[in-house]
């Protein structure tokens, strides 16, 4: 990243405090021959949206208010943060666009030190613009924004894949164009592959039922390999350190990755399943090679890759799940029901529910419905309270409401911003 670029365009004194910070930086000494670190202690900051309001509200964690009030174009369909966690994405799916907020916390190598930056946050001018754009997933620094296109008006689908520094300068880091519309999806798996949900003519209904890998070279990105094991209506995926996996109406598609050689396989749906449901949304952990497979209404499976086996979870029987989140050390998977009750599943105990906690008071009866969210630098959860206006935050070692942050407005979406924690 050119870390100067941002502050060459902009003339805010704080932000002008932080270039100077650099160059103090730069030419410094501790008296040990080395640079002094500098390290920011801060819980970081929450990107919350409204629902049906074109305004994106950071609330400072540190200070438990709202600081500032950020004017986009259009109500945000999606709010997601970037790879590193400085810029937060106002996603505008009907608008063909996705504006970029830089939250003014950071976290640059100077090869023998971590050094952190404090700016003020501000929305960039310009947007990433593409056809559609929905799906959203990172890995190991990069994103990969998929862009459904559209149909009817002849869009083709589109994949922009993200880094920091491309996001500093609201671009694509690259970009490439697919045959035509589609809802999919795209994984990137480091900085030259990317698994992309395709759709062959032949593909009863309107998802994918393929995975291509596309390869970066000197001339761009192009498709390498598409994956013989077929995923009908495909939707939903997830990738961790080797492996990812897609939803598919007949079972989950795997793909492992060893080096640049991938392998795909296909785990069937377990007979706990019912006809007719199928998982569709898939989560998962970096520091965890299982994942966990969802399917409406509260059926709940742990997916492992390294067993190729789906076996469902127990966790509360006829409840419905509203939400759903990792904690940050990804000890817990948490699920939020229908009466406003999480539930934390422990990894190490074969996924058995720890611990109930009561969480939201009154649960809406129709969306937005309260979302949850793991902050990346401290071991706690939030959860957007919506009809208490409010955002509720738990200690996710203790298991336990530390705070409730009370605002005047109903969250919607939120996005956690800040320096992540080792």
């Amino acid at each position: 990243m050119d870390r100067f670029a941002f502050h060459r365009r902009a003339l805010h004194p704080i932000a002008l405090t932080a270039l100077l910070a650099v160059a103090a930086c730069g030419g410094g000494d501790d008296g040990g021959g080395g640079h002094t670190p500098e390290r920011i202690d801060s819980a970081g900051l929450l990107a919350l949206t409204e629902a049906g309001q074109p305004t994106v509200r950071l609330l400072d964690l540190d200070k438990a208010v709202v600081t500032h009030s950020l004017k986009v174009a259009n109500a945000p369909s999606d709010i997601v943060a970037s790879p590193g966690g400085r810029y937060a994405l106002a996603v505008q799916r009907l608008q063909d666009q996705a504006q970029v907020i830089d939250g003014g916390l950071w976290q640059e190598d100077h090869g023998d030190h971590l050094h952190d930056y404090r700016a003020e946050p501000r929305l960039l001018p310009g947007a990433l613009s593409g056809p559609r754009p929905t799906h959203y997933e990172v890995k190991d620094g990069t994103a990969a924004l998929f862009m459904d296109g559209v149909a009817y008006s002849q869009q083709p689908a589109a994949v922009q894949v993200l880094t920091e520094a491309s996001l500093a300068r609201v671009m694509p880091d690259s970009s490439f164009t697919l045959p035509a519309a589609v809802h999919g999806t795209a994984e990137p798996r480091g900085s030259g592959f990317v698994l992309v949900s395709a759709r062959t003519d032949d593909a009863p209904g309107t998802l994918p039922n393929a995975v291509d890998l596309y390869q970066r070279g000197a001339g761009g990105w192009t498709m390498a390999q598409r994956f013989d094991v077929p995923c009908p209506d495909l939707h939903g995926s997830y990738s961790n350190a080797s492996y990812s996996a897609f939803g598919c109406s007949d079972g989950v598609l795997v793909i492992q990755q060893n080096g640049s050689a991938f392998t795909a396989s296909k785990i069937a749906n377990p007979p706990a399943l019912p006809a007719g449901v199928r998982i569709g949304t898939i989560a998962g952990h970096p520091k965890e090679v299982r994942f966990i497979g969802l399917a409406a209404p509260g059926h709940v499976f742990e997916i492992d890759p390294a067993r190729s086996a789906i076996t469902p979870i127990t966790w509360a029987e006829g409840r419905t799940r509203r939400a759903h989140a990792f904690d940050r050390t990804g000890r817990h998977f948490v699920l939020l029901d229908d009466t406003g009750v999480t539930h934390w599943l422990d990894a190490q105990a074969q996924w058995r529910v720890a611990k109930t906690l009561p969480v939201v008071a009154q649960m809406p009866t129709a969306a937005p419905f309260p979302t949850l969210l793991s902050s990346r630098e401290r071991d706690t959860l939030f959860v957007t309270d919506v009809a208490a206006k409010q955002i509720a935050v738990i200690d996710s070692q203790n298991i336990a409401v530390t705070q409730r942050i009370g605002l005047d407005f109903s969250p919607n979406g939120q996005a956690w911003l800040g320096i992540a924690a080792p």
